[in-house]
């Protein structure tokens, strides 16, 4: 077990509260997590938190908002600088991949939550919630791009569900402890998703 280190930058204490509770639970175990005990990691008085967040389920909720906010702003900023392109779909999913490998500490919490919804039904979801509006972005560009090619509404979704299970399948192989690979990922992460984007050929 690593030793966590107290930190606290003045300003931004519920950002702070939140990453401090994210290293906690990654480190020692979601049953260690307490108002309290994030508290004083971040050097600030137990009544802090409260500010915020009124039980230990509030942060674990603002963690996986956080988290999913981050990666919708990124996903978005890819979609914004390679619009209108052809490799823009290849680049969300890289996005997509490289944002958890490079924060492999929000996958592991995010693969440890037991409510996550994501709306794979529908063509598109009215939700708000901040996972399934990192989902939109590329379910919507996914689905712009295939009906250019008059593909039915049904493949369509089948394409997009492939599309996810790749890209998340991926994030787990690269995460994963002790693994061994001689090329370097990122390159290769990009050379996978366009050898498998499921796309007629251009």
């Amino acid at each position: 077990m690593k030793n966590l280190k107290k930190s606290y930058h003045h300003g931004n204490l519920k950002e702070e509260l939140i990453e401090k509770g994210i290293e906690i639970i990654n480190e020692m175990g979601e049953e260690k997590l307490s108002l309290r005990y994030v508290a004083k990691m971040c050097g600030v008085s137990n009544a802090a938190p409260y500010t915020y967040f009124k039980k230990k389920e509030d942060l674990l909720e603002a963690i996986s908002n956080y988290i999913w906010k981050m990666l919708a702003k990124e996903l978005n900023e890819t979609r914004e600088k390679y619009r209108n392109k052809e490799e823009l779909l290849v680049k969300l999913g890289k996005k997509y991949v490289t944002f958890f490998c490079e924060n492999s500490r929000y996958y592991h919490f995010i693969i440890s939550r037991n409510n996550m919804k994501i709306d794979l039904l529908s063509e598109f979801s009215k939700s708000e919630n901040d996972n399934q509006n990192a989902f939109n972005i590329l379910k919507t560009e996914a689905t712009k791009v295939f009906e250019k090619y008059n593909i039915p509404p049904e493949s369509i979704q089948d394409k997009i569900i492939a599309m996810w299970a790749l890209v998340q399948g991926l994030v787990t192989i690269v995460t994963m402890n002790n693994l061994s690979f001689s090329e370097y990922w990122e390159k290769k992460i990009e050379e996978i998703i366009k050898s498998s984007c499921m796309i007629p050929s251009l």
